[in-house]
């Protein structure tokens, strides 16, 4: 910081003149301009260089440019070289067959670098392959070389729960799809039920329908036949009265004829009881029929009563094809296989995933079973 003047000195004068009196204003401007000469000598005493550190500056500094030398004297007289070793270096250079740099320095000396030891070679292995394209390297994961101890332990975690479930479903729908058989058409697994499977109620409906058909066709024969049986007789009653009140001779054989009218009309009423006694078998029948028709919808595809919603051939089927689309749905899993684009540094897939997705998340890769088909990239 450069200092300013401050101190204006007094035009003393003698006496007579009493201006410049030596008083205590003309004598404290005095007092204060000493001390403000003293504040600024300290200070600059303590900024001042040393000569310690003055000596060490540099007085003069020569270059030799033949040599390279550079010569540096300071103040104290001491005298420093530095020498720029302009003779090593490089004026010339060119490159062998062999790829080895042959460099020629400014003193005619040679030297030798090998640009092999320049170069970092890529190796590929079974999981990552190496390739050049334009001075560029790509590396690539092995199509079916990623093995499960390479993958994330939860993913790998999950695969095995994924295994473990599958497995479970497969053998949960071959259970459904055997009882789906034993209630359909029967199982000899199962002891019993070759006469208890909705194939079976249906035949012995169809059979009890085809006989109650049978005995209502013959009851309603025996119905007509006693009918006309009944009108026969009473045919031959008529006439057998009309030959009595013609003939008193013939009364005998008119009251024999008679007889036999009243035996004819008791077998044709006996006939007429038949029949309504087979109408009421053939009505019986067909009730049953309607039961075992019942029976037969209740155990193929439910609908009849409330319990048997889940408990017929129908239910077990849809239930076993579920399970086996869920079987075919992780059997179609596609797991993508990976590699790092060392250009953009992305992580790459060489295909899209079918029923899982992945990603990366704080440096970890993750993965899960899903139905988005997706590339991942991170």
């Amino acid at each position: 910081m450069a200092y300013q003047t401050f101190y204006v000195i007094t035009d003393w004068q003698n006496l007579p003149s009493q201006k410049t009196a030596l008083n205590r204003t003309n004598l404290l401007h005095l007092e204060n301009g000493v001390k403000e000469a003293d504040i600024r000598i300290v200070q600059l005493d303590a900024s001042k260089l040393s000569m310690e550190i003055a000596n060490t500056l540099v007085k003069s500094v020569n270059v030799d440019t033949k040599t390279g030398v550079i010569t540096v004297t300071k103040l104290n007289g001491a005298i420093e070289t530095y020498d720029l070793d302009i003779e090593r270096v490089v004026t010339n250079f060119d490159v062998t067959d062999e790829g080895v740099i042959i460099l020629t320095l400014a003193d005619g000396t040679e030297k030798s670098v090998d640009i092999a030891k320049f170069i970092n070679t890529f190796k590929s292995s079974a999981t990552i392959a190496f390739g050049m394209t334009d001075r560029e390297v790509t590396a690539r994961i092995i199509d079916g070389s990623v093995t499960m101890d390479k993958l994330d332990p939860t993913i790998q975690s999950e695969f095995r729960q994924y295994m473990i479930e599958s497995q479970n479903a497969r053998d949960a729908a071959l259970q459904y799809q055997k009882f789906a058989k034993r209630y359909t058409i029967g199982d000899s697994e199962f002891e019993g039920s070759e006469t208890d499977n909705a194939k079976y109620y249906y035949e012995g409906t169809k059979q009890a329908a085809e006989t109650t058909v049978t005995n209502a066709a013959a009851a309603a024969r025996d119905a007509e036949t006693a009918t006309s049986q009944a009108a026969i007789a009473a045919s031959k009653a008529t006439n057998a009265a009309a030959s009595a009140n013609s003939a008193a001779a013939d009364a005998q054989t008119a009251s024999e004829k008679a007889s036999t009218a009243t035996s004819q009309a008791t077998l044709a009423s006996q006939k007429a009881q038949e029949a309504a006694s087979s109408e009421r078998t053939a009505t019986t029948k067909a009730a049953d029929a309607l039961d075992s028709a019942n029976d037969a919808k209740r155990y193929a595809v439910g609908g009849v009563v409330a319990e048997d919603a889940q408990d017929n051939a129908k239910y077990y089927y849809e239930q076993s094809q579920i399970l086996k689309n869920q079987i075919d749905a992780a059997a179609s899993l596609v797991v993508p296989q990976f590699f790092i684009d060392l250009e953009t540094g992305a992580l790459m897939s060489d295909k899209k995933a079918q029923g899982m997705r992945f990603w990366l998340e704080d440096g970890a890769f993750y993965g899960e079973a899903g139905s988005e088909e997706m590339e991942v990239t991170a």
